[in-house]
């Protein structure tokens, strides 16, 4: 995926238009402040995608820490079903 850069100034000139070029073309767009990125501009697809990705690293770290401690899954899971049905869940 391409990365176009462009200023604030300009992003606040050119947003619709930023948001169009940036879905058609698949593109993500940097937005700088003093030369600086500050902000980025991408696709709700990619946005989804890293969202997606982020989310199942955490999952892995979690698995990780509770293979070090001997905490099962399976525990876990039937632990959390018996208090959703103590709730009435």
């Amino acid at each position: 995926m391409a990365i176009k850069i462009v200023t604030i100034s300009d992003g606040k000139k050119y947003f619709t238009g930023l948001i169009k070029e940036s879905v058609a073309k698949n593109e993500a767009i940097v937005i700088t402040k003093r030369g600086h990125p500050v902000a980025a501009l991408l696709p709700y697809k990619e946005y989804s995608d890293l969202k997606k990705l982020r989310t199942y690293q955490k999952m892995l770290e979690i698995s990780k820490k509770m293979q070090k401690t001997g905490i099962k899954a399976k525990d876990v899971y039937a632990a959390s079903k018996r208090e959703l049905e103590g709730r009435g869940l």
